[in-house]
C-alpha cells in the first residue's frame, strides 16, 4: 500500500513539472490576491507575507494526498515578547468541515514512504515466432522422380529481448524518479518534525522568528477557496487562497 502511495505520489509529481510550483514535491496553492502581499524567495519559492509596525508574517500552503500543509513564519519586531497560542493557526473554508491535524504523524507517514523499497516491474512475455526451413534433394529414376531432405524450425525471440530492453530501460528511469521522490520525503519527514508545533505556547522574544508547520484535513475533498488567519499578539493576519 507505502509502495502504491508513493509511486502515486512520484507520478503526480512527475505531472506537476513546469505546471506548478512545489515544495516538498507538493502543489502550492496560490493566493487569491497576490498584489496584497509582499513575496520573500527562499528554497526557489515565493512566499506570500503580510507585515505590520509590530509582527511580520509568512504564509505557505502546499497541498498532498491527504493533508493541507502550513507553513507559518512569524518575527517578532516589537519590544515585546509574545506568546502564540498553540490554536493561533486557523484554516476556514466556507461550507466545508476542516479541522486540525497531527503534524508529527504525518511526518511519519513522510518518514515511512521514504522508507520503502524499489521493485521493478517485470517485462511482458512475447511469444516466439517460428520460421521453418527446408532443404530437399529430387532423384529421378527413369519416369520415378524421389524427393529427400530435411526441414529445420528454429524460434525467433527477437520480440522478447526488444521488451527486455525496454522494461529494463523504463525500471531506470522509474527507479530514478522513484528514489529521487523518496529523498524528498525524508527531508520533509525531518522538515516537519523540526518545525512542529506542540500542545504548549510558543513564546517570541523581541527580534526573534519562528517556523511552524500545522497539518489540516478536510471531510470532504474539495477545491474551494480558503483563508488562513494568524492570531499574533494583538493583531490577526489573513491570507485568501483560491485552488
Amino acid at each position: 500500500m507505502l509502495r502504491n502511495t508513493l509511486l502515486g505520489f512520484c507520478l503526480s509529481c512527475v505531472a506537476l513539472v513546469g505546471s506548478a510550483e512545489t515544495r516538498f514535491g507538493r502543489p502550492i496553492v496560490k493566493v487569491h490576491e497576490p498584489h496584497n502581499y509582499q513575496f520573500i524567495k527562499l528554497d526557489d519559492v515565493q512566499y506570500p507575507t503580510l507585515a505590520d509596525a509590530h509582527y511580520s508574517v509568512s504564509c505557505l500552503v502546499y497541498r498532498g494526498t491527504e493533508h493541507y500543509y502550513v507553513e507559518v513564519n512569524v518575527k517578532n519586531n516589537s519590544n515585546a515578547a509574545i506568546t502564540l497560542l498553540p490554536d493561533f493557526i486557523t484554516f476556514d473554508k466556507p461550507g466545508y468541515s476542516v479541522y486540525r491535524g497531527d503534524t508529527t504523524m504525518a511526518a511519519r507517514e513522510a518518514a515511512m514512504a521514504g522508507g520503502v523499497r524499489f521493485v521493478p516491474t517485470q517485462p511482458p512475455y512475447v511469444p516466439p515466432t517460428y520460421n521453418t526451413t527446408i532443404n530437399a534433394t529430387a532423384t529421378t529414376y527413369g519416369n520415378q522422380t524421389n524427393v529427400s531432405g530435411t526441414a529445420t524450425t528454429t524460434a525467433d525471440n527477437s520480440g522478447q529481448a526488444g521488451a527486455n530492453l525496454g522494461n529494463a530501460i523504463g525500471n531506470a528511469i522509474a527507479a530514478h524518479r522513484f528514489y529521487k521522490m523518496q529523498r524528498t520525503e525524508i527531508v520533509f519527514s525531518h522538515f516537519l518534525s523540526s518545525h512542529t508545533q506542540t500542545g504548549m505556547d510558543t513564546q517570541l522574544q523581541p527580534g526573534q522568528s519562528r517556523v511552524i508547520v500545522a497539518v489540516f484535513d478536510q471531510t470532504k475533498r474539495k477545491k474551494k477557496p480558503f483563508d488562513i488567519n494568524l492570531k499574533v499578539g494583538d493583531d490577526t493576519f489573513r491570507f485568501d487562497y483560491k485552488e
